[in-house]
């Protein structure tokens, strides 16, 4: 019996590659067109010639951009599951270790990230297979506080979900409206104990809120710290004490590494291969649930859906991981931000999952800890010295040695095996090691999953996308444009220094066992700040030309005027063609094609800068700031009446007040100009380029400076 089914997307995938062939023709016209006339020039240093090249520079960004976007459409698939073809019994599934990361209670609302390790907990999955671990990198006190608060509330809450098939294990979740299906149509006994788990979820949060206000514990981060790991929950020796199978308690452990001023921590990375070490010798499950803090389990099967894939004989020898989608909550229903990122979650993942396999996305995905050690195929070779690819813990190396490269976990987790993991988690242990080069997550990015998706996927391991009806596991999303620009931008950045280092999937990727179009799938994502320049480069040349005079484009009736129609056109609907058909509109398809337009020529265009100044004077990896989880009341109410949010936007203002205002005064001069000499042959493709960008982002311009003013 089958565990999984994939799906080729038909007619889609056949209407893609005709679009391409057809599109392709087109932009090679293109190209053509604007080459050839280049050379006619008497003068290359004119203005008009100088406009010319940029111009033609500005659709070369556009074409490449597309070509490299191409690989994502080339062969889309789609995945299914059937969780009752598992054959085996709970006791025979593979061990998993869930690990969570945290790093600043002051972005990252302690309760909020206590409700994520809650509903990690509440898994549908063997207590006596399940560990959970939370990577704290502030190693705050109240953090650790409120998670053995967490622990004392998960033995209420877990045999709660478990005697009434709880479908959503979040506390937070449960009690909110995207609970109310497991609310209802329940027995009186079930709404005597859901008011008595409430009123104890509530003393949790209370107890923790009041812990952190009255100063009572420290609720700041720590950056100069020894390392700290407790047990908050042995579930071998909770097993000791009862053998009721609802009533049992994962592993839980809490792990604050080193951090040092004079040390480089390399951020999540970094906090990751402190955490793959410390499991190793404590749990050792081969397979391993990353999660961000503000990503909650949603769907308590999602471990087993996982498993029908990592268990499947034909696909489970060279699958690293099994990729879940992000899906957000808080997603208004015009969402003006383009928060939810549909075009990578609903078109470029299953494009790439039909390939190689879709990208490590940061959170909710299941990989196989050997894949973060070695090639597929390659049984030992990182053991033949192992001591200089992991360093010198005997108990550390002694896991990679035993059956299949786990260790069986000893009966209880001993004082020595947590001074052990101490020193697995200092500063200094990776010193003269392959951590974060051959071994773990790679501290060449800081987008550390991406990239080590990507460098896993040169290995020749391989991975899958699955896009259950009900989300896996559910996140928040920023509601102003201020937290979703900087997020965009600090994406932008890592992937285009990605891009620029000798790792770029260009000269690097091509030569490794990563397949030919998951190159260009992955050139795609590393040099989208192309998109932006050829944004800025169109957003500024026509309309400069338009006041001084200058045509760029060809005259209405000059045939090559219709085959730039033909490419806007073309355009526009392989867009459309991508947004409507998923559940989509015309005005979803408008508010997406508006925020990547505001995007283009503000945050991406600022991210792409970022990277290649900060990989001229060589500073990158020095800063990364932490996006803020922790949303505000007001900002959210703006969001979901479709009002855009300014405050603290910043210098990301600059280009989208000046582009706006740059377009409007040339359009309006080049107009004037039409009128007054009655012929528009020769300016009228300036002026609809001009006039378009003022019609997509003018409304959200006059915002800006109503607010600014305000302010």
């Amino acid at each position: 019996m089958e565990l999984n089914r994939c799906t080729v997307q038909q007619p889609t995938t056949a209407i893609y590659r005709l679009h391409m062939f057809l599109h392709s023709l087109i932009m090679l016209a293109l190209v053509y067109y604007r080459l050839s006339n280049l050379f006619y020039f008497e003068n290359v240093l004119t203005l008009q010639a100088f406009a010319w090249g940029l111009i033609t520079l500005g659709e070369i960004c556009f074409i490449v951009k597309w070509f490299f976007g191409q690989g994502t459409r080339w062969r889309p698939v789609v995945r299914e599951v059937f969780l009752d073809n598992i054959t085996c019994q709970d006791s025979q599934l593979p061990a998993l270790d869930v690990m969570v990361f945290t790093a600043n209670p002051k972005k990252e609302p302690i309760v909020d990230v206590m409700n994520t390790v809650i509903s990690a907990m509440a898994l549908d999955y063997p207590t006596d297979k399940l560990a959970v671990y939370l990577a704290d990198d502030g190693g705050c006190p109240l953090t650790l506080y409120a998670m053995e608060e967490a622990c004392s509330f998960a033995k209420l809450w877990l045999p709660f979900c478990r005697k009434y098939g709880i479908k959503t294990r979040c506390p937070k979740a449960f009690f909110s409206p995207l609970g109310e299906d497991d609310r209802v149509l329940k027995n009186d006994d079930f709404v005597a104990e859901m008011k008595e788990i409430k009123l104890k979820y509530e003393e949790f949060q209370q107890n923790v809120n009041l812990a952190g206000e009255s100063g009572k514990i420290k609720g700041d981060v720590v950056p100069d710290r020894a390392s700290f790991i407790k047990v908050i929950n042995d579930r071998k020796m909770e097993n000791k004490k009862s053998a009721d199978d609802i009533t049992k308690m994962p592993l839980l452990v809490y792990v604050s590494r080193e951090r040092r001023f004079n040390s480089r921590h390399h951020f999540k990375g970094g906090s990751a291969n402190a955490l793959l070490r410390v499991s190793g010798i404590m749990s050792n499950a081969p397979y391993l649930l990353v999660l961000d803090c503000d990503f909650f389990c949603h769907d308590p099967t999602s471990a087993r859906k996982a498993m029908c894939f990592h268990l499947d004989p034909k696909l489970s020898p060279s699958l690293a991981y099994v990729q879940f989608p992000q899906v957000f909550y808080n997603v208004s229903k015009s969402d003006i931000y383009d928060v939810k990122i549909r075009q990578a979650y609903k078109t470029i993942w299953h494009g790439m999952d039909g390939i190689q396999g879709p990208v490590l996305s940061g959170t909710g995905y299941f990989l196989k800890r050997k894949a973060l050690y070695t090639s597929p195929g390659l049984k030992d070779e990182y053991l033949i010295s192992p001591e200089k690819h992991f360093g010198s813990s005997r108990k550390f190396i002694a896991s990679l040695e035993e059956n299949n490269g786990y260790v069986k976990q000893e009966k209880l987790i001993t004082e020595d095996i947590i001074e052990e993991a101490e020193t697995l988690s200092t500063c200094a242990y990776e010193d003269g090691t392959r951590w974060g080069e051959e071994i773990g997550y790679t501290y060449n990015c800081h987008l550390e999953s991406t990239f080590t998706g990507y460098l896993l996927h040169c290995k020749g391991w391989t991975s899958t996308y699955l896009y259950p009806e009900r989300p896996s596991f559910l996140g928040c999303a920023p509601v102003d444009m201020q937290g979703f620009s900087s997020q965009l931008t600090k994406w932008v950045a890592a992937l285009t220094q990605a891009g620029l280092s000798h790792l770029n999937p260009i000269t690097y990727g091509m030569k490794s066992r990563i397949k030919t179009i998951q190159c260009l799938c992955y050139a795609y994502l590393m040099y989208f700040s192309l998109y932006s320049w050829g944004m800025v480069l169109h957003a500024s040349v026509p309309s400069i030309s338009l006041l001084l005079g200058i045509q760029v484009y060809p005259e209405v009736y000059d045939p090559w005027f219709a085959v730039y129609v033909l490419a806007f056109i073309s355009t526009i609907l392989e867009n459309m063609s991508e947004s409507i058909p998923e559940g989509g509109s015309v005005k979803t398809w408008w508010m997406e094609y508006r925020a990547l337009m505001m995007m283009g020529v503000s945050a991406i265009w600022l991210g792409g800068v970022k990277a290649i100044v900060e990989k001229i004077i060589g500073t990158q990896g020095e800063k990364l700031y932490l996006s803020d989880k922790a949303i505000d009341k007001e900002k959210l109410k703006k969001y979901e009446k479709g009002k855009f949010d300014f405050q603290g936007i910043g210098i990301l203002a600059v280009p989208l007040i000046t582009f706006s205002a740059l377009n409007l005064v040339g359009f309006m001069v080049g107009a004037n100009q039409v009128i007054l000499t009655m012929k528009f042959e020769a300016l009228l493709g300036q002026l609809l380029v001009s006039s378009f960008f003022v019609f997509v982002v003018i409304t959200v311009v006059i915002d800006v400076l109503s607010f600014l003013k305000d302010s």
